[in-house]
């Protein structure tokens, strides 16, 4: 078979056009040549979930006219030179080589195929494709093709030397692709007045309050509240709210209730319309199925991780609520916050409230995560006793990016090898 080349700008148009994919469709010659794939991979050894297997690929990124046709780029107005095309291309693509992970996974009787974490490909040995399936594109069947070529390369080069190889992607393997981690008060050094500095916003007074609820919540008896209402659950919202003025230019003077109504999620299941006097109708209210799936306590909305959470929890009729909101960009709120409650009295627990107080001081440490994944909810990709709780990619600044590489601690690279 003749050998296929593609540079990195080919391979990424590929990625692009599987990422607006709805679902995957092959033909039967595209299902027979992944399936040759993967059982060529085979020899790799797997990980402990799902068969999971990965290599590295890495690409050149080629010549110019790998990146487009520099007369369709000038027709449309981006560039008006040669001079000016190569320039682009250098933008989009400024290192000589990119690395890209390959990897499969298997559940039952199902073989998936991973680019950069981009699916691409999933066979299943006992429903192999129609014949009438419609017809892949013809760049994707390049790619499958060129794909299969570098797999057996690469094998080929692992099965020779297996320390070479490790040793060469230990030394070579783009720091954009790796997990590691940084000292926040290192990393608030790099871009030194113009960092995002919570300790400073805060100030020394309310850390030194955050610090002496997190002392009595080690030990201090705790103690609860004996009933619970609507309006008591929206007074307790209150005191959150004007810890951080959010009402501090309303015209109006606003009612607690009315403060939730404006802050909150919206979907309190009905918390709003229940007697807000009665610690019966709260208790029914508390037990209803309207509850479940709504976000009453979400008392500051936001995004899947970046809202801010009072939980109410019930215990033989003893009530305790849970505040929650570690994210970096509502840490402060949730510190004002959690010193207002602690200051009147309420019974809390605050989510992570050591993790927390280790962020605002620039004591805990930032997770850098590969540039495919998205930074949130990657508690799993690093060790538990690490605390982390904050996530960041690398990215791609010019003047920090080297910085966090010299001061960040990286992690080991996984060590492939063969069976």
């Amino acid at each position: 078979m003749k050998t296929i080349r593609l540079s990195a700008p080919q391979i990424d148009a590929v990625i692009e056009d599987l990422k607006h994919r709805n679902n995957i469709v092959l033909t039967p010659a595209s299902y027979l040549k992944l399936k040759d794939i993967y059982d060529i991979f085979t020899c790799v050894r797997p990980g402990s979930e799902d068969e999971n297997r990965h290599i590295w690929i890495e690409v050149e990124r080629g010549p110019a006219e790998a990146f487009g046709d520099y007369e369709e780029i000038r027709e449309s107005g981006e560039v008006k030179s040669p001079e000016e095309f190569e320039e682009l291309w250098k933008d989009y693509f400024p290192d000589k080589t990119y690395w890209y992970k390959f990897e499969t996974l298997k559940f039952r009787d199902e073989k998936s195929f991973f680019l950069n974490d981009i699916l691409f490909g999933i066979i299943n040995d006992k429903e192999p494709p129609s014949d009438n399936n419609l017809s892949v594109s013809e760049d994707f069947e390049i790619f499958i093709d060129w794909l299969r070529g570098r797999i057996i390369s690469e094998v080929h080069k692992l099965k020779q030397n297996q320390t070479a190889y490790n040793e060469y992607i230990r030394n070579n393997l783009i720091y954009t692709k790796r997990f590691g981690k940084i000292r926040r008060k290192e990393f608030w050094d790099i871009p030194g007045d113009n960092a995002y500095r919570p300790d400073i916003n805060l100030g020394e007074g309310i850390i030194e309050k955050l610090k002496a609820y997190i002392v009595s919540m080690k030990n201090e008896k705790r103690h609860f509240l004996n009933e619970m209402t609507a309006n008591k659950y929206f007074r307790i919202c209150e005191i959150c709210y004007d810890a951080n003025n959010y009402f501090k230019n309303q015209g109006a003077l606003l009612t607690p209730r009315e403060k939730y109504l404006k802050m909150a999620d919206g979907r309190d299941a009905g918390l709003r319309s229940i007697d807000g006097d009665s610690a019966e109708a709260f208790y029914k209210w508390y037990h209803g199925t309207e509850i479940i799936g709504a976000h009453p306590w979400e008392i500051c909305r936001g995004g899947n991780s970046t809202h801010i959470s009072l939980y109410i929890s019930e215990q033989m009729n003893k009530w305790d609520f849970y505040l929650a909101g570690s994210s970096i960009i509502r840490v402060e709120e949730t510190v004002r916050m959690a010193v207002a409650l602690y200051e009147n009295g309420i019974p809390f627990q605050l989510r992570d409230m050591e993790e927390v107080f280790n962020m605002v001081t620039g004591n805990d440490f930032i997770g850098i995560v590969p540039d495919t994944i998205c930074p949130v909810y990657c508690h799993s990709f690093f060790p538990k006793e690490d605390n982390i709780i904050d996530f960041m990619n690398l990215g791609s600044d010019k003047d920090m990016k080297p910085k966090i590489i010299e001061k960040a601690v990286w992690y080991p690279l996984e060590e492939i090898s063969v069976i």
